[in-house]
């Protein structure tokens, strides 16, 4: 079967506001409304680039395009704080934030978001959640939040899954934010392979990233996922 042509992407940006609570380390999650994107997945808060956030890059080669260029951060950035303080009544201090992973899903799927995750550790205020976009909010750990969505309570699409699976060691924020700095980003620049009747999201680094060959022996960085782009498995060597 022929894979369908690539599409547009669309720009977004996705904080992840952190706190400390008896010794684990917390995150904020919301679940979006049926009617929109991700309707009733848990997600982070997040949304579309503006024009007001800065710059917003004009795409003409997603594969060479610089995504980590200041400007672009900067505008990324302020696109997740706003979206945060809309979303939830919380302020992320943008001096703050650390870029933490970019996501671009596969080339054959309909609905593309190019979208910077960023780590919001100093979010202030008092939660208030925007019914119009998030039906409830929540503080938990990403063990918790796993654990929850294993039992089929707490649905997650792959980029929230691999976030938090990445995420579930972590206790303390500056440490964490400290790590994210020097490491830089991880970019799941997302391709997708078939294998009988299973589908692969597949990533930098593994031995099938560029010829789609899903048996060839060697490193693996690549996740099994079911029809609503959930994780079923984490390959990572």
């Amino acid at each position: 079967m022929t894979d369908p042509p690539a599409r547009g992407l669309r720009l977004a940006a996705t904080a992840i506001p952190l706190r400390e609570r008896d010794g684990d380390l917390e995150l904020l999650m919301v679940k979006r409304n049926e009617t929109l994107s991700f309707g009733g997945m848990w997600t982070f808060p997040g949304g579309t680039l503006e024009d007001g956030d800065g710059p917003i890059p004009d795409i003409d080669d997603e594969d060479t395009c610089d995504w980590g260029a200041p400007q672009f951060l900067a505008s990324a950035a302020a696109a997740a704080a706003r979206e945060t303080s809309e979303e939830t009544g919380l302020s992320c201090t943008l001096a703050s934030m650390a870029w933490y992973s970019h996501w671009i899903p596969p080339k054959q799927v309909s609905n593309r978001f190019a979208t910077w995750f960023f780590l919001a550790p100093e979010a202030f205020g008092e939660l208030v959640v925007d019914k119009s976009e998030n039906s409830e909010a929540r503080w938990l750990s990403p063990e918790d939040a796993l654990k929850e969505h294993h039992s089929g309570e707490f649905p997650l699409v792959a980029p929230t899954w691999c976030t938090l699976h990445d995420l579930r060691h972590a206790a303390r924020i500056d440490r964490l934010v400290d790590q994210a700095i020097t490491q830089g980003p991880f970019r799941y620049h997302t391709r997708a392979f078939r294998h009988e009747t299973q589908r692969w999201l597949v990533w930098a680094g593994d031995a099938a990233y560029d010829s789609g060959d899903l048996m060839v022996s060697g490193a693996r960085n690549r996740a099994l996922i079911d029809s609503r782009f959930a994780v079923v498995e984490r390959l990572r060597s």
